[in-house]
């Protein structure tokens, strides 16, 4: 009855090793920095916005980002702050767009000693102006995602592509 008994003991010790390890190693969804919609095609002297969005973060306190695109066929217009980061509290948020060059830097963060804000949601908008026919990447680049704790938080990038 005793090797009985240490069997049984034995199996469920091993059975609560396979579910800590499973809970554990369990795949988690990915963080995702995103520019939506994802293709767009606006004819020449057409105006358009896209939208960046983050989905399936935990604590998100301040982000910057760069997008960059063919300076040749499209020019930024508007650079507006989403309601992502807003959730959490009073926020600072400032860009500098280089139409010269076909990019903008974005920062924004949180203030003052709170937690980030978790889920899916809107960064900012960019409204462009489409100058000449064309086609080109709408590449997010040089993107840093923080929580509350300064920490970086790891994330995967889905750029956009527009087209005459």
């Amino acid at each position: 009855m005793e090797k009985k008994a240490f069997i049984a003991v034995l199996l469920l010790f091993i059975l609560g090793l396979v579910v800590v390890y499973v809970v554990v190693n369990w795949p988690k969804a990915q963080v995702m920095l995103y520019i939506d919609p994802q293709t767009i095609s606006r004819p020449i002297d057409q105006d358009f916005t896209i939208s960046i969005n983050v989905s399936d973060i935990t604590d998100l306190y301040g982000w910057q980002l760069r997008l960059r695109w063919n300076a040749t066929v499209l020019s930024a217009v508007n650079v507006i702050e989403g309601s992502f980061l807003k959730q959490g509290g009073s926020t600072f948020f400032t860009f500098k767009t280089n139409n010269t060059a076909g990019y903008i830097v974005m920062d924004c963060t949180l203030l003052g000693d709170q937690p980030g804000v978790s889920g899916k949601g809107h960064l900012a908008t960019i409204q462009f102006h489409v100058k000449e026919g064309g086609a080109c990447s709408l590449d997010l680049y040089d993107s840093i995602l923080l929580n509350s704790s300064e920490q970086t938080i790891t994330h995967l990038v889905k750029d956009g592509q527009f087209s005459t």
